[in-house]
């Protein structure tokens, strides 16, 4: 969740209709959202995460005004051509890749909407900017300026300019070192031998991003008519998100939005800022109807679809086309839409009902499997793990002394480095388990039933979920045979009948290792643990394993 603080009386004077306190918080009751704090004129008001869009009070009151009918789905906001150009260099590509910006023109800020500025752009810092990893903004004089902009990568000994705040020149090493903002995000920048700046023609340093801004350019007051607005990040779509929201937050400012062309050296490409692109999704009253649990025609529907903020493009038959703003960054599925139906439909007039089904609810049999598995093997003194399902391709595979599985890939923007996918095998989490425990006593004896996800082009999500179990001996006596007699009680004690079979896998010692087979097809492997791998994780003691397909196995029992 996401505070936002504001105050009473902005929010009237933003509405453009009269609206008591009571009818605020009822309004933003149904609309998902809560009143959390009222003190005089100060206000506080609790938004989902996901919804960008409304950490600005200007937005904020675009969704009320919206939802209370005040006005029709999604009022556009205009821009003008103009000749600045943005110019992104070469030397920023393997250290903060990407910038965007836009110009605003004669604009009449007080110091309540200073102050909303500021707080706006801490909000998207602290949760849509990743605490400014992802996204990072600044807003300078536009007056003070001289186009065009290069943003550039310098060596920090050349990067000299007054911080805000800051009455003395400070270069880029004394900014990380000695000023509080330098101090908080410097690990934004570790290990970069160059830091980003942004530079005019004239040679002024307007900022070092994403740690500081000038105090001569970066510095807004009630004087301040004309602004240049800039982000820059690491992920290009999440900087236009942004940059679209802002110029509508500009925009319901009275502030002309005037275009700046992003020329990007590196990739060729030339784009204009702010980019207010829309999309469209289609969806089905049917469709609403399920997943909500209400009964509505198409004709009713399109008539609640504007009331989230949407325009509604074509209905055909049971289809409806809708536009979704440029600025609704949370709209990902067609039940995004259908949650928003909901809230305009009023949650409080769902009739709830008991599904007309003659089942009783119980446990789905996998879940009875891995319940009765854990009680069993807790008898053999073995103790239970849970791990993290994050991990990297080191843990998994090079550790482990095998090629690359398929598996799921996380983004470049992990809040941990050290995190880049997600377990396709359990066997090496355990193994990190067993190192932080490598100063225990030994025999060790773990076990953990968890979930792996496997890719898989057949689902909507393009992988699954699957259960594994993994059991890991280490012991002096530790061998083949010692884990074979494990596999046995278990298997046993589900009544199930298995063969093993050689084969070679090269976390296993060769000729030690052999296939788990079921009903003719593989449910997993046993082996000796090779001493490769053992060295690879600083272990000394023998170790041997299993790791069983759990669903494959139910499906076969």
């Amino acid at each position: 969740m996401v505070i936002i603080d504001t105050s009473f009386k902005l929010i009237q004077e933003l509405v453009k209709e009269k609206i008591s306190i009571e009818d605020l918080e009822e309004t933003l009751a149904n609309m998902g959202f809560e009143l959390d704090e009222v003190e005089g004129n100060n206000i506080k008001i609790e938004i989902t995460a996901e919804r960008t869009d409304l950490v600005t009070p200007q937005g904020l009151a675009r969704a009320i005004r919206s939802y209370k009918g005040f006005e029709t789905g999604y009022q556009e906001i205009q821009t003008k051509k103009s000749n600045y150009e943005h110019i992104i260099d070469k030397s920023v590509k393997d250290i903060r890749p990407y910038t965007k910006s836009f110009v605003v023109k004669n604009i009449h800020l007080d110091e309540t909407d200073i102050k909303t500025l500021m707080n706006t752009q801490e909000k998207i810092h602290q949760t849509f900017g990743r605490k400014r990893k992802k996204v990072a903004i600044g807003v300078y004089d536009l007056n003070k300026i001289k186009f065009p902009i290069t943003y550039k990568a310098l060596k920090p000994n050349k990067i000299k300019f007054i911080p805000l705040d800051e009455t003395k020149e400070m270069d880029a090493n004394q900014i990380i070192e000695h000023h509080p903002k330098g101090k908080t995000y410097s690990h934004l920048l570790e290990n970069k031998s160059k830091y980003p700046i942004h530079i005019d023609a004239n040679n002024q340093i307007l900022s070092m991003p994403p740690i500081i801004n000038s105090n001569k350019l970066g510095k807004i007051t009630t004087q301040t008519k004309n602004l240049f607005v800039e982000t820059t990040g690491t992920d290009e779509n999440a900087l236009d998100n942004i940059m679209n929201i802002l110029a509508t937050m500009f925009y319901d400012l009275k502030g002309e939005i005037h275009q700046v062309k992003i020329t990007n050296q590196d990739t060729k490409q030339t784009t204009i800022c702010p980019s207010l692109k829309n999309s469209t999704r289609t969806i089905k009253a049917e469709y609403v109807n399920k997943v909500i649990g209400i009964n509505i025609n198409t004709k009713q529907a399109q008539k609640l679809i504007p009331k989230m903020g949407f325009n509604v493009l074509e209905t055909k038959n049971d289809t409806i086309t809708v536009q979704i703003p440029s600025i609704r960054t949370d709209i990902w599925h067609e039940i995004d839409i259908a949650d928003d139906i909901a809230r305009a439909y009023g949650y409080n007039n769902i009739t709830p009902t008991l599904p007309n089904i003659s089942t009783i609810g119980k446990m789905l049999p996998i879940n009875i499997l891995i319940e009765n598995l854990a009680n069993f093997i807790v008898g053999l003194n073995y103790l239970e793990l849970k791990t993290f399902s994050l991990t990297n391709h080191l843990d998994q595979f090079k550790k482990m002394n095998i090629t690359p599985l398929d598996h799921i890939k996380l983004g470049k923007n992990t809040q941990d480095s050290n995190l880049n996918m997600i377990r396709c095998w359990l066997t090496p989490s355990l193994m990190q388990a067993l190192v932080a425990n490598r100063s225990k006593q030994y025999p060790q004896k773990v076990f953990e039933i968890g979930t792996v996800i496997i890719p898989d082009e057949t689902k909507n999500v393009k992988a699954k979920n699957q259960e594994n179990l993994v059991c890991i001996d280490v012991s002096e006596e530790s061998d083949f045979t010692k884990i074979k007699q494990t596999l046995d009680a278990i298997l046993t004690f589900l009544n199930v009948e298995y063969q093993t079979q050689e084969f070679e896998h090269k976390s296993f010692m060769p000729g030690r290792s052999a296939k788990i087979i079921v009903n003719k097809k593989q449910i997993g492997f046993l082996g000796e643990l090779d001493p490769q791998v053992l060295t690879n994780h600083g272990l000394i003691i023998p170790a041997s394993a299993f790791e069983i397909n759990l669903d494959l196995l139910n499906d076969l029992i």
